[in-house]
């Protein structure tokens, strides 16, 4: 900003707050990391070519209901935060879709050929990281996240904890301490989900330490 552009102090730190949320920059990839740090690099993008907005929100939900799919329209707006004409536009684009309802008979959407688990299906122990998109998917979260915990994992300032899921709903927390994986259940578990969740953790920390 000095150099190319005469700013400095307060005017340097306000325009470089305004070009990191407007102007085309992302982290360098030795510097993206799920922690504070005080030397952060970030690369210049070129300028994108001339894009249509509806196209691109098309896209975005394409790949939003192949991982999420069955959603709700009102899923959607929760997980995009975007108007109801501008979600509808953008769904127009992705016709057909599959369309199902659930049990209280509210329209459900997903894409074609996506795979459908029968419900009996066997849901693995699972290690989520912080913020992960599977408990910010959903208008209702409780379909992952038990109303029980939710203010425990999602905090009042929006932060999310680490969790890990047992059976498909999250069942507690966990960190990392000397390059161990503690696990911080929610209730008591099984004998069998434990040594689950030790499995698990052990692949956790091994990738790591990768």
């Amino acid at each position: 900003m000095e150099r190319e552009h005469g700013l400095t102090g307060l005017q340097a730190r306000r325009a470089w707050r305004n070009a990191r949320a407007c102007a085309h920059l992302v982290h360098h990839h030795e510097t993206a990391l799920w922690r504070s740090a005080r030397d952060v690099r970030f690369v210049a993008l070129e300028e994108p070519e001339t894009h249509d907005p509806t196209e691109a929100r098309a896209l975005m939900f394409r790949r939003y209901l192949a991982a999420f799919g069955p959603v709700s329209r009102r899923d959607l707006g929760q997980w995009s935060m975007m108007h109801v004409p501008e979600i509808s536009r953008a769904l127009d684009r992705l016709e057909p879709l599959r369309r199902f309802r659930d049990e209280q008979g509210r329209e459900l959407l997903d894409v074609q050929r996506a795979p459908l688990p029968d419900p009996e299906t066997p849901a693995p122990v699972r290690f989520l990281p912080k913020w992960d998109n599977v408990l910010l998917a959903f208008a209702d979260r409780t379909r992952v996240l038990p109303e029980a915990f939710r203010k425990t994992v999602i905090r009042v300032n929006g932060d999310v904890a680490q969790t890990f899921l047992v059976d498909g709903l999250v069942a507690g927390m966990w960190r990392v301490e000397d390059g161990r994986v503690v696990a911080e259940p929610f209730g008591t578990l099984s004998r069998s989900v434990q040594r689950e969740l030790e499995d698990e953790a052990g692949r956790l920390e091994a990738f790591l330490a990768d």
